[in-house]
């Protein structure tokens, strides 16, 4: 049996085909439009999965480039702050330099006073905020690193606390990148190591060797406790000896020179380790005999032995302190005794086996301020303090000059470190910038739409749906003969 084409199956492929060459005609009309080849995951499972994973790894590199960002502004802040150091450190070095040629009392104050100014920037710059956390507290950049109070003794060193982190913060760019950021202040500002202890006065006293634990400066305070006198002579430490002698020493480490030129005790000279004799009689009871370089003594001579001449030994005992006399120890006149400042505990290592008067002599410990504590220092000589000799007045400013070189050479070499991370990070960027452009052309050549052949199917798809309907219609047309025919 022949088959027949009926109506129903013209109606039928004429629907099926302009339903096919519309889908085709929309498709290329929306890639045109969008400009993308596709939009759902069943429209192209592989390429979808493609272009999702790619858009991941677009989204991982924006991130590290913002990162790479806020990094880079943090360490440029930083860096500024640490030009700010270096230039007013230079400035320091400058005034202590025209104050070790100062002659002029009010011109040294005047440099002073601009290093006060010079510290008050400093400490300014010690708790520097960048993005409302703290450049040199290290992980704990939520908090100032650094809280500043007035020295505990007299003469003694800037109080400094670091309140930081002793670990610097890190920035991970990535998965095996990380960047230090916030760096631990102590180690920026804090002293360049120890060295050898420094004393000077005139007691006689020296620094005993050994590792000492004070930092900064401190005072030795020398005091005289009690005076005796060898036998024979019948001297006696006057009334007013325990407060007023100003020597010490062993068991004839000074000696006094009596002559007596009555014959009878009632009257002579005493003189002190060979100074200028001073006339005595049988009635005082604290006559005063000065010794050389400020010495002194105060004796009872109301009895002294009839028709003693001669001389005779004199054992003077005192005391040790570091912390204005909140602590002393007995001097024992060795070569290593330990004094210690009650409130911290540290201690210095001092032989006293020469301590030969009373007096205050300065310590210093090179190496253990930091640059607060330095500059505080440098202001305190320029204004002699301490009030010393001119020749150790000079050696003093240039110990702090010594100081100032060490802590710019700490701040240059953080510097250098956070520079170097600055170009490292300039390169990071440019590599991610090429990444995402990398990724972008991929994602492109996967999903973007080929205008070309978008319009070439476009164009095919609307001519074959023109003809679909243009043969639909003349098929419609036929009468009955044509049909049967």
């Amino acid at each position: 049996m022949d088959a027949r084409v009926t109506s129903q199956t013209f109606t039928r492929n004429a629907i099926h085909f302009t339903s096919l060459h519309s889908s085709r005609l929309l498709t290329a009309q929306r890639q045109i439009t969008s400009g993308l080849q596709f939009e759902l995951p069943s429209e192209e499972p592989v390429a979808y999965r493609q272009v999702r994973s790619l858009e991941t790894r677009y989204v991982e590199l924006q991130a590290d480039k913002t990162v790479i960002g806020r990094a880079t502004s943090t360490l440029n802040a930083s860096v500024s702050q640490f030009q700010d150091v270096s230039e007013l450190i230079t400035l320091s070095k400058n005034l202590v330099q025209q104050g070790i040629q100062a002659l002029d009392s009010d011109e040294r104050n005047a440099l002073a006073t601009e290093i006060d100014a010079l510290l008050a920037q400093a400490k300014q710059i010690g708790i520097a905020k960048f993005n409302e956390n703290y450049l040199y507290g290290g992980t704990r950049s939520n908090q100032p690193p650094f809280s500043f109070g007035e020295p505990l003794r007299e003469n003694g060193i800037l109080e400094v606390s670091y309140q930081g982190s002793r670990q610097r913060s890190q920035t991970h760019i990535g998965d095996s990148i990380s960047i230090d950021t916030y760096y631990d202040g102590s180690k920026i500002f804090g002293g360049a190591g120890r060295e050898s202890t420094v004393l000077v006065g005139t007691t006689g006293a020296k620094h005993g060797g050994g590792t000492d634990t004070l930092i900064g400066r401190a005072t030795l305070r020398v005091q005289h406790d009690s005076t005796s006198y060898a036998g024979g002579s019948g001297v006696l430490a006057g009334t007013n000896s325990a407060a007023g002698d100003t020597i010490l020493g062993p068991a004839g480490a000074h000696q006094l020179t009596i002559v007596d030129t009555s014959g009878d005790g009632s009257a002579g000279t005493i003189s002190l380790n060979g100074a200028e004799p001073v006339p005595f009689s049988n009635t005082d009871t604290n006559l005063r005999v000065p010794g050389f370089y400020g010495q002194e003594v105060y004796l009872d001579t109301t009895s002294i032995a009839s028709g003693f001449n001669g001389t005779v030994d004199i054992t003077s005992t005192g005391t040790l302190s570091v912390d204005d006399g909140a602590s002393t120890i007995p001097i024992d006149f060795s070569s290593s005794q330990l004094v210690s400042d009650v409130d911290s505990g540290r201690f210095v290592t001092i032989d006293s086996s020469n301590i030969r008067s009373t007096g205050d002599d300065s310590l210093e410990f090179p190496g253990t301020s930091n640059l607060f504590q330095i500059l505080h220092a440098t202001a305190a000589d320029l204004r002699n303090s301490r009030e010393l000799s001119s020749a150790e007045y000079g050696k003093a400013l240039n110990r702090r000059l010594t100081e100032l070189d060490q802590a710019a050479s700490k701040v240059f070499s953080v510097m250098g470190e956070q520079s170097t991370s600055l170009q490292t990070m300039q390169t990071m960027e440019f590599r991610v910038d090429d990444l995402m452009l990398s990724v972008e052309s991929n994602i492109g050549e996967i999903q973007a739409t080929d205008f070309p052949d978008a319009v070439l199917r476009l164009e095919n798809s609307q001519t074959l749906l023109q003809y679909t309907y243009a043969v639909t219609a003349n098929l419609n047309s036929l009468g009955l003969l044509e049909f049967l025919r």
